[in-house]
């Protein structure tokens, strides 16, 4: 539970964006939403299951989670000002196709994921891991393809030949 507050922490890290035009259409409210059960379920299912187990799952979900959020803060470092929490345009936007985004157009949504995984694996709950999975996908599909609606109406040709060579956010999966 105390690496989501390394996470959270992120936000304080971040550049703030210049004449951002934000376009989210209810995306941030649901990844607040969707985030919050990420949360709560692997919670339950930890503190209701009666028989703890000592074996590596916890230890093996910390590492998972330290190294998403490893990611989300390379992803975000690499952005700088681009970085928000929103999806807009911003006055002089550039598309970064650089570090983590050479090979992925969403790092900072693979870092997210994999805390939240990490989180579930910690619970050692096979039914937690699964239904953040489940979750994360569902809404973060949902942002991607607004957000990638507006890069492509910003960057045109480029973005799509950007897209044609990288990954949504995990590598030779999605």
């Amino acid at each position: 539970m105390y690496l989501f507050f390394l996470y959270l922490l992120l936000e304080f890290y971040r550049s703030s964006p210049v004449r951002e035009e934000i376009q989210n259409r209810g995306s941030s409210f649901f990844i607040g939403l969707v985030l919050a059960l990420m949360i709560t379920i692997p919670e339950i299912m930890y503190f209701f299951t009666l028989k703890k187990t000592n074996d590596a799952w916890p230890l093996f979900g910390v590492v998972v989670e330290l190294i998403g959020v490893w990611i989300r803060f390379s992803s975000m470092k690499i952005l700088g000002r681009f970085y928000s929490r929103n999806v807009g345009m911003q006055g002089d936007h550039q598309l970064i196709q650089n570090g983590l985004y050479k090979y992925i157009r969403h790092p900072g949504y693979l870092g997210t994921f994999l805390t939240f995984l990490g989180f579930a694996i910690s619970s050692s709950s096979f039914i937690a891991i699964i239904l953040n999975i489940i979750l994360f996908f569902l809404e973060y599909s949902y942002r991607i393809k607004i957000e990638e609606r507006i890069l492509v109406i910003l960057f045109g040709e480029q973005y799509k030949q950007y897209q044609s060579k990288t990954w949504r956010i995990i590598p030779f999966l999605y």
